[in-house]
């Protein structure tokens, strides 16, 4: 297996809960609850979604906001995100050599193609957007640095899902139905697993109109020096007008990007050119 299934860092992980400090743990809730709501939040509300106490909310936003990490909005009443977080993720990212890697084909794919371009990662059995790179054609996808995305439904989720064995994959996936993006979205083991299987086959995954609307994206691995998976690529494009050529077009523009990437990463030839999902023997013994 080429990628390693990181465990979950919130409080679903139980196999180290008597090592963890309760405060910062309920600190760290609050930010990751803030940084996922997308809006400013009241006391109250936190409280209200963490099922605790407003009193002891108010403590730890207070201790939050002393140090930068949470702010007051305009109206004094709610709280945002702070300057401080901000700080700690961007080191995150400008200390990332994916994202320094990829960037420049990401910007390529944008200006020279016309195609909304992303770079994630598999983190908490989730995709973070590390970069999005916003094209000037017809359609914007806003999919902000840090944000999550769905295994499920988006196109370099499911080519990161691939590089894990079925059982790994339905585990990860937890419980079905799966969260439905929109009206396509798979929301079955099943269905899931075939376009896994595509996956493997193809050496790209697509996700039609499934994450967000009418939008067409595909999806594929960057690997390093040791052929490990370490993130995965996307290009989105407009769903009403594309054709036959045009999707052919998208899925051999992004793994011709993702194998450039690999190999700047240091990866062997054989590690590019190799499907998710398939061990360097299997691919050998396929190919020959």
């Amino acid at each position: 297996m080429a990628m390693k299934e990181e465990q979950r860092s919130d409080n679903r992980n139980t196999a180290a809960v008597g090592s963890r400090s309760q405060s910062t743990v309920r600190a760290l809730q609050i930010l990751i609850m803030m940084a996922e709501a997308g809006e400013e939040l009241g006391i109250r509300e936190i409280a209200r979604r963490l099922k605790i106490s407003s009193s002891i909310v108010q403590r730890y936003v207070s201790t939050l906001t002393e140090y930068g990490f949470v702010e007051r909005a305009e109206d004094g009443q709610k709280y945002r995100i702070g300057y401080r977080a901000f700080q700690v993720g961007h080191a995150y990212i400008a200390g990332n050599n994916l994202q320094q890697v990829c960037l420049p084909e990401l910007r390529h794919l944008a200006k020279n193609d016309q195609i909304n371009a992303y770079l994630g990662v598999l983190r908490d059995r989730s995709v973070i957007y590390l970069e999005t790179v916003q094209s000037s054609g017809p359609i914007a996808i806003n999919s902000a640095p840090g944000s999550t995305g769905e295994l499920h439904s988006t196109a370099f989720g499911k080519v990161l899902l691939a590089e894990f064995s079925d059982e790994e994959i339905e585990r990860m996936l937890g419980s079905q139905p799966y969260t439905a993006k929109t009206p396509k979205t798979k929301t079955t083991l099943d269905q899931v697993m075939k376009d896994i299987r595509l996956v493997r086959e193809n050496g790209f995954g697509v996700s039609e109109g499934e994450n967000l609307a009418n939008v067409f994206a595909v999806g594929a691995v960057l690997r390093d020096r040791t052929g490990r998976a370490v993130g995965a690529i996307s290009g989105a494009l407009p769903l009403n007008d594309m054709n036959g050529s045009d999707r052919e077009r998208l899925q051999e523009v992004i793994v011709a990007a993702a194998q450039r990437i690999s190999m700047r990463l240091g990866a062997p030839l054989d590690a590019v050119l190799r499907r998710p999902g398939s061990s360097a023997g299997q691919e050998k013994k396929e190919t020959t």
